[in-house]
């Protein structure tokens, strides 16, 4: 087997994920879209369809096909493997080792994605792929490290937040994945540490930092339409996003006749626990909650902001953000950040210069980081200068995208089995 394109040969990589499009994981589609620029040529394997009914208007310059592996698995069930056998073949000693493997999983999920695995080898030798890239250590990484065994490509993944620092994550099987990739890329250096100190023997070139970038032209500078009362917030409704701490800081503002509107774009499971707490605190006519928006529609409503609000928490199931992308682009448009201390967002954010940072889950100390940037317009233009030039100088799309290509093509020119990390989980 030969491994890599050939000097000038176009690099081709598969791209499994959860869910694609989905309208949270703006990062994902902006990251295909540029290594798509770069003349990378994808193909995108999605575990599930998508199910908001609404797309980022981005999706309509795509040109990578996408796979719907929920549907290959469930129709033609073991069919799948048959059907990839010619890729799998060679493999075949690792193929029934990775069954073994697979349904000594506790999940239940295990044998169906062996079998999108199936799909995903034979899909990988007919379009002649070179490299296999998950997003998310947790069921992406899985059908990527199987589909690696059962192909013999190499893969990687990069690993985010949920996906490493849930309580209930398998540390034994996170760690034979990180074993067996190529490399490993995270979104900050907090994740890097974390990773590091959970699982012996993994050096730390094995795990690469790299930032989720922005498009820069797209979340450009705009000062000069901003509402001066409006606060933003943007995220799934969530716990670890501490729209409850956020509602609390609102009231504390009210309570001291500051002079404020606040709105929350997202959807998710704590819509009604939050619309009960609004009623509560009587907060319904200055705090709106606005559903999910399109990317577009989030853009415009950073360059109307005042003030974006992230007031990130750990969740009790340890559940936590790494480096919110929402921060990023509010800081490309020049809107002022007010966030927490939590994770890698002080890698985003230096407090007092490009931003405001307070200890997560404190409402009081939220309310008056709020109430210094909404009372201040010097205080909140040299903030949106700096907060620019941050953006500028290590949030750039295209330096990231830039980096994942070269790491893709290194990895693919490496035969399968070389360099394998080792990875202990810590007790």
């Amino acid at each position: 087997m030969s491994y890599g394109p050939g000097p000038g040969a176009t690099l081709r990589v598969g791209y499994i994920v959860k869910m694609f499009p989905r309208l949270s994981e703006t990062f994902v589609l902006n990251e295909v879209l540029e290594l798509e620029r770069r003349g990378v040529e994808l193909t995108i394997f999605s575990l599930k369809k998508p199910d908001e009914g609404r797309f980022h208007p981005q999706v309509s310059r795509l040109r990578a096909p996408v796979v719907y592996l929920e549907d290959a698995a469930s129709k033609k069930g073991l069919a799948a493997l048959a059907g990839s056998w010619p890729a799998i073949r060679p493999h075949r000693d690792r193929a029934w080792a990775t069954l073994d493997r697979a349904f000594s999983q506790p999940d239940g999920q295990a044998l169906e994605l062996l079998l999108a695995s199936a799909v995903v080898a034979g899909t990988a030798a007919d379009r002649g792929l070179h490299h296999l890239h998950a997003h998310f250590a947790s069921w992406p990484a899985t059908v990527a490290y199987f589909a690696s065994r059962l192909s013999g490509l190499g893969f990687s993944f990069t690993a985010h937040a949920k996906d490493i620092y849930l309580n209930t994550v398998d540390g034994v099987f996170l760690g034979e994945k990180l074993a067996a990739a190529r490399f490993v890329v995270t979104v900050c250096e907090f994740n890097r540490r974390h990773l590091l100190s959970r699982f012996r023997g993994v050096s730390r070139e094995a795990i690469r930092v790299v930032h989720n970038g922005i498009d820069l032209d797209l979340f450009a500078f705009e000062a000069e339409t901003r509402e001066k009362d409006l606060i933003l917030s943007i995220g799934r409704l969530v716990p670890k996003k501490g729209f409850d701490v956020l509602l609390g800081a609102c009231a504390i503002l009210r309570s001291r006749r500051v002079p404020f509107r606040c709105a929350i774009v997202g959807e998710g499971p704590e819509r009604a626990p939050l619309e009960n707490r609004l009623r509560e605190l009587g907060l319904a006519d200055s705090v709106k909650l606005l559903g999910a928006r399109t990317q577009a529609e989030v853009l415009a409503g950073l360059q109307r902001a005042a003030v974006l609000a992230l007031a990130c928490v750990e969740d009790a199931d340890g559940n936590r953000d790494a480096l919110p992308t929402v921060l990023l682009e509010a800081m490309g448009t020049g809107c002022p950040v007010v966030s927490t201390t939590l994770t890698g967002i002080p890698e985003i954010v230096d407090s007092r210069r490009d931003g405001l940072l307070v200890p997560p889950g404190n409402p009081a100390a939220l309310a008056e980081a709020l109430t210094s940037v909404l009372s201040s317009p010097a205080l909140a233009a040299e903030l949106a200068r700096r907060g620019r030039h941050k953006a500028e100088e290590r949030f750039d799309l295209r330096k990231s995208a830039e980096s994942l290509e070269e790491f893709f093509r290194v990895a693919a020119a490496r035969p399968a089995g070389v360099d394998r990390m080792q990875a202990v989980a810590s007790p």
